[in-house]
């Protein structure tokens, strides 16, 4: 019986381009398939590679070697750093416009340890851009909703006295996974509210990662992640007893809308209708005089009631007091911090909305109260309406709540903050 070689065909191939490697080697020679490095991988290794890239970066991070915080398991491990590494957290800072100039438009805006047109500044654009360019298919279509966003915060204005601006905000386009995205503003009141409401935007973020990987029911989720960033906050070197922050966070999946909110800061849905546009709530002001909220606060043992002048005669809104001192003085029910008022039955415990939107659902607006104590719902989305670039919607909303200040508060002026998401809807 005849009998071929006993070593498989792929076998032999094998040793064939080993001898011929050896000899190129033995000559100083490299082989082409080492020569070509990346090159030689197939379309599926390659789509995978950028896939696997794309997915780390939507992760928020604050090592400075980008790792992933807190990333689900299975998540891509971070890129190793090296000389000239850029920090994790800058994604992050990019994608949260926060300025002080009342010239300044979020495209102009300029981030601490950000550089001024240097080759590190021209990179981190590109390096972006390169990414979400880069998506594979598969991630492509998985993004049935795609946002445009912008985010600016103003200081307010109080003659004679440098005012710290206690707002703050964030946006993430591309959240834990390319179908995600989540968008949030805070406002900090009491001595220390502007690093209240910066904590809370450092760390809330981080800390819904795990909570909506893990937890399937969304709207448990946030409550779950409100409540630990309370408990963090607490044990934080912030001093709390008098301050804190309310937090509006919407939350995207797919076409899913979620909203959790603590405070009289606000959410708004823009909805284009035949009768023209249409200014949907997604929010209610956490009022200390809604039958709900007293309930729970005079059950905790605490007053509802407002401040007294000289004359004994009321002045200002109904505020949240201990039995027997005219303290905290908390004019909201729920919030972030305010350790002594908690004691008093506020909560950090947000509530919630849910929205489908539908191709007839154009934007939202998140912002803080130095936006709708002089701007209604509808004339916000009226605002925003008008421009079909999220930056510049943002600027003209924030510009005209700042006016408004100054002609109604002869020359004051609170922190004005707002986020502006436009849907982009499949064609």
């Amino acid at each position: 019986m005849g009998c071929g070689s006993s070593v498989p065909v792929e076998a032999a191939d094998q040793q064939d381009q080993q001898q011929k490697n050896n000899q190129l080697n033995s000559q100083g020679q490299t082989s082409p398939k080492q020569g070509a490095g990346n090159a030689d991988k197939g379309p599926e290794e390659s789509t995978k590679a950028k896939t696997t890239r794309a997915r780390r970066l939507s992760y928020i991070s604050n090592d400075a070697n980008g790792a992933a915080v807190n990333a689900p398991p299975g998540a891509a491990a971070p890129a190793t750093s090296g000389p000239g590494a850029r920090s994790g957290n800058t994604r992050a800072r990019r994608l949260s416009y926060v300025t002080n100039d009342p010239n300044a438009t979020p495209t102009n805006l300029k981030f601490s340890g950000e550089a001024d047109g240097n080759e590190e500044g021209e990179l981190e654009g590109a390096d972006e851009a390169t990414v979400q360019g880069q998506l594979a298919p598969e991630e492509q279509e998985r993004r049935t909703l795609r946002v445009n966003v912008a985010c600016m915060s103003r200081a307010g204005r109080e003659p004679g006295f440098k005012k710290t601006n206690q707002d703050n905000c964030f946006a993430f386009e591309k959240y834990i996974t390319e179908d995600q995205s989540l968008f949030g503003a805070m406002d900090g009141h009491g001595p220390h509210g502007h690093l209240v409401s910066g904590y809370v935007k450092q760390h809330l973020p981080i800390i819904l990662v795990n909570h909506l990987t893990l937890e399937k029911d969304v709207k448990k989720a946030l409550t779950q992640g409100f409540c630990e960033v309370d408990r963090s906050l607490a044990n934080s070197r912030i001093d709390c007893e008098f301050s804190g922050s309310t937090a509006v966070v919407s939350y995207l999946k797919g076409k899913t809308l979620t909203t959790a909110w603590v405070g009289d800061s606000r959410g708004v849905l823009g909805r284009e209708s035949k009768r023209g546009w249409e200014a949907i709530d997604l929010t209610t002001d956490h009022k200390p005089t809604a039958p709900e909220e007293k309930a729970r606060i005079l059950k905790a043992n605490g007053r509802v009631e407002r401040l007294v002048d000289e004359m004994g005669q009321p002045m200002g809104p109904y505020r949240v007091w201990l039995q027997y001192a005219w303290i905290p003085g908390l004019a909201m029910s729920r919030a972030l911090g305010d350790v002594l008022a908690h004691q008093v039955g506020v909560t950090s415990e947000p509530d919630h909305s849910v929205m489908e939107l539908t191709p007839q659902d154009k934007f939202i607006v998140l912002a803080s109260d130095g936006v709708w104590e002089f701007i209604s719902s509808k004339e916000a989305v009226e605002i925003v309406a008008q421009y079909d670039s999220a930056e510049e919607a943002c600027r003209q909303l924030v510009d005209e709540a700042y006016q408004r200040w100054l002609t109604e508060e002869e020359g004051v002026v609170d922190d004005i903050t707002a986020v502006v998401v436009r849907f982009i809807h499949p064609s």
